[in-house]
């Protein structure tokens, strides 16, 4: 049997809303924490720790969601939603997120 080491910020319980709650919001689930900018909720950060070689690890994903058709009563009907890069720390991740906020080109990356 392999034992699993769980060393991730994930697994210890990090909450980012605990030091950046007046600038995120955040919802918990089993497997994942999802974050979004109150300025923009288009822009989101996942927190994730997928086991790696029996590690538990890391994984910070930035994403824009871009509504592609809306519905006549005004609700988003259809959106994407693009991948902007991936980290293995909050901080990063979170910086990023501020870039694409402040209109940096998805294209160029973080």
């Amino acid at each position: 049997m392999t034992k699993t080491i769980s060393n991730s910020l994930f697994r210890a319980g990090f909450k980012a809303e605990v030091y950046w709650g007046d600038e995120i919001t955040a919802h918990h689930m089993n497997t994942r924490s999802v974050y979004r900018l109150k300025e923009d909720s288009d822009i989101s950060i996942t927190h994730s720790a997928p086991y790696v070689n029996g590690v538990s690890v890391d994984q910070f994903v930035v994403a824009l969601r871009q509504v592609t058709a809306y519905h006549q009563s005004g609700n988003v009907l259809s959106s994407v939603t693009e991948t902007v890069d991936t980290f293995d720390n909050w901080l990063d991740a979170y910086y990023c997120a501020i870039q694409v906020n402040n209109n940096l080109r998805i294209d160029e990356g973080c």
